[in-house]
């Protein structure tokens, strides 16, 4: 990926199906893993995992990078708003709370994990 020697691993189940609008659960992938890079360290990792759960399917991307303090963390779905703007130029702050629409509209639900310094995982679960 890039200038920046990140690499990005995957971890897929096999036959895992999501019912859902292709091009917006392409859109949330795209977010979260652009995210991901933006935010992560150079040589560090991104991991995508799609899991089959009992009653769920499970996304997960995660990140090494430089992750979210706990303060901002309630407020990064809102739209336009951006954890701390010096941290890059890039973006309009749009992507999470575009992420957080399109698990809404296919009835799922979205969870961060984050620690400064460590890095972030965002979980999408999909009812089955």
């Amino acid at each position: 990926l890039g200038t920046r020697g990140i690499q990005l691993t995957s971890d897929v189940d096999d036959g895992v199906m999501v019912n859902g609008n292709a091009l917006l659960l392409s859109r949330l992938l795209q977010n979260l893993i652009s995210n991901a890079y933006r935010y992560g360290k150079d040589d560090g990792h991104i991991a995508v995992s799609l899991k089959q759960g009992s009653g769920d399917v499970q996304l997960a991307v995660s990140d090494d990078g430089i992750g979210i303090p706990t303060a901002e963390q309630i407020r990064i779905f809102d739209r336009f708003y951006r954890a701390d703007s010096s941290r890059s130029t890039e973006g309009t702050g749009l992507g999470l709370s575009m992420v957080k629409r399109i698990a809404e509209l296919h009835g799922a639900t979205l969870e961060l994990e984050s620690e400064e310094g460590v890095g972030s995982t965002f979980h999408v679960f999909f009812k089955k």
